[in-house]
């Protein structure tokens, strides 16, 4: 199954979902826009980006290009957060979440910053990932960040981490691995990442604030659909999905204009010839 985007371009599969929903959001808030002409928030263009936050170009952009307060936390710990603004629509009420973003600094208030997302971006390079938990818990690790400097070129020693502040309906996690290489190129990771049919985002993965004001289940999700990419090379592929069907009880996996019944072993079992790429989880609470 190749992805191809209005122009014909192939396209990356993620790329290509990221397209999809940043063009039908975008297409909503302009309605909203005919129906509520006087709001000219509505204007903004605002959906999720793929890349994370940089620190030094929130810095540049100085007060007043967000919403931007005060927040008290645990041990009445004090830090700035700032949040773009942000029109909702049906598109990030099913697939919309946000992280949070924090940047420590000796004797500086924590500053924070709010991202949307429709992909949660897993970093999987590292010899000790080799489960979805072993990414998540990676992607909330405290990471020191090098060669920051403040608006007097002074170089500082800051840290970096990053929570969950609100998790979406279907979370969407991508396993990244197509990598750019320092010597240049892109190269796909070869290595099995082990998924569970039921995920549970503990606690430790969100934000402070939001910790006790989540229930279990509405962290608990389960996978509904996987899509695979064939192949070792970063440039070029075949890729699958298993769908979970709901009228069947059971699972597809469709190639192309093949489609058979699978069991639900075989979604999970690792091969060498595919490998897991986009897992698509729905909250049990919905289902």
């Amino acid at each position: 199954m190749a992805l191809h985007s209005p122009q014909g371009r192939q396209e990356d599969a993620e790329e290509y979902l990221g397209f999809i929903l940043n063009g039908l959001h975008e297409e909503m808030l302009n309605l909203k826009k005919l129906l509520s002409p006087s709001n000219e928030k509505l204007t903004i263009s605002n959906g999720p980006k793929n890349h994370s936050v940089n620190e030094e170009e929130q810095e540049e952009q100085g007060e007043g290009s967000e919403d931007e307060w005060e927040q008290v936390g645990p041990r009445n710990k004090t830090s700035v957060t700032r949040q773009a603004d942000f029109v909702q629509t049906p598109i990030t009420g099913i697939f919309g979440g946000h992280i949070r973003s924090v940047v420590y600094q000796q004797s500086s208030k924590e500053s924070a910053t709010l991202q949307p997302f429709f992909t949660l971006q897993l970093d999987i390079q590292s010899d000790k990932i080799r489960t979805v938990q072993d990414a998540l818990e990676s992607l909330v690790a405290r990471e020191s960040v090098q060669g920051y400097t403040t608006k007097t070129k002074q170089e500082v020693e800051i840290s970096r981490r990053v929570t969950l502040e609100k998790l979406p309906p279907v979370l969407v996690l991508h396993l990244k691995r197509f990598v750019y290489e320092k010597t240049g190129g892109c190269q796909k990771l070869i290595k099995n990442i082990e998924y569970p049919v039921d995920l549970e985002i503990s606690k430790e993965l969100l934000s402070p604030g939001v910790k006790n004001k989540n229930f279990k289940c509405h962290r608990t999700y389960r996978l509904f659909a996987v899509v695979y990419h064939h192949g070792n090379s970063a440039t070029g592929g075949h890729y699958t999905t298993d769908v979970f069907q709901i009228g069947l009880n059971g699972w597809l996996r469709i190639d192309d204009q093949t489609v058979k019944v699978i069991n639900q072993y075989q979604v999970v079992k690792p091969t060498a010839e595919r490998t897991a790429y986009l897992l698509y989880y729905r909250r049990v609470d919905l289902l």
